[in-house]
């Protein structure tokens, strides 16, 4: 009998992607999202992954990121160890740019660059797939997710489309769904009031302390004391790392009188329910 091998075409990963995209709002805790992440990856060609979001400061300093894995964790540990995502390049691209990227086509141009990826690589992933994130909302967090292959190539070989459409889709919704836990996380253990939100919008718009004072018909003493109780509250030093908090956490808007009106504007882990899932914080100046 005459056997006659035909090519099958690759599955349609729109579907079962599509339905695992949409179910991430109703997530209920971190440990349900990994769940819906590692469900992607056989339809997206990837066998493990990692998600992050992060935020940097003006300088380009990495402040706090947490990361749900996807994926082994002991690479990870070895990663924070040496404090890899303070000089890790994967998170400066994600930092400068919206578009997916095959994590090869990246030039190394340090060594620190070189080992913090080669932990990552002795974690599985050799082959990656950068999928940046990032929300209008703020414009200091952003988020990457990292698409990884033990294949050697394979990422550098898929060029299918709707590969890079879902994974951009995906991590946008990773992105705002922790965004959104991050955001209710500061308003229960801040319990800000309405006049302390008021403050920091003040200060977003560059009003000193004898500004606000006269708005508010009180003393500049009784302004700066009302700030120091809201920095407790917040775990900042300055006024201007509560702006910047607040105005990434999205509880209050971005605006500043200083710009001209028509200017263009250009830890440890900590375990979880699942191991897969670490949360890993950098203080400022670490």
């Amino acid at each position: 009998m005459l056997t006659v091998e035909v090519d099958r075409p690759a599955p349609d990963p729109w579907c079962p992607v599509a339905e695992i995209i949409s179910s991430i709002p109703q997530a209920a805790s971190p440990a349900h999202l990994q769940s819906r992440l590692q469900a992607s990856l056989g339809p997206l060609g990837a066998d493990q992954a990692y998600f992050v979001t992060f935020v940097r400061d003006d300088d380009d300093d990495l402040l706090i990121c947490r990361f749900m894995l996807a994926c082994e964790t002991g690479w990870h540990r070895r990663y924070l160890d040496v404090g890899g995502p303070t000089v890790d390049p994967w998170l400066v691209y994600a930092t400068h740019h919206s578009e997916p990227l095959v994590a090869s086509e990246l030039d190394l141009v340090t060594t620190e660059h070189r080992r913090v990826l080669t932990l990552i690589r002795d974690g599985g992933f050799h082959s990656t797939l950068l999928v940046p994130a990032h929300s209008g909302r703020s414009q200091t967090r952003s988020s990457l997710l990292c698409l990884g292959s033990r294949t050697e190539g394979h990422f550098e070989r898929d060029h299918r489309p709707s590969h890079r459409i879902l994974a951009r889709a995906l991590a946008a919704e990773l992105h705002e769904w922790w965004s959104a836990r991050i955001r209710r996380e500061l308003l229960d253990s801040a319990q800000l009031t309405a006049t302390e939100l008021s403050l920091v919008r003040h200060q977003c718009a560059g009003h000193g302390s004898k500004q606000i004072a006269a708005e508010l018909h009180v003393s500049p003493a009784s302004i700066d004391s009302r700030f120091q109780r809201l920095h407790a509250k917040l775990g900042v030093p300055n006024r201007r790392q509560a702006a910047r908090l607040l105005v990434d956490s999205g509880l209050i808007l971005p605006t500043d009188a200083r710009r001209p009106r028509n200017s263009r504007i250009e830890g440890h882990p900590i375990n979880t329910a699942i191991p897969a899932i670490q949360t890993a914080t950098h203080p400022t100046g670490s």
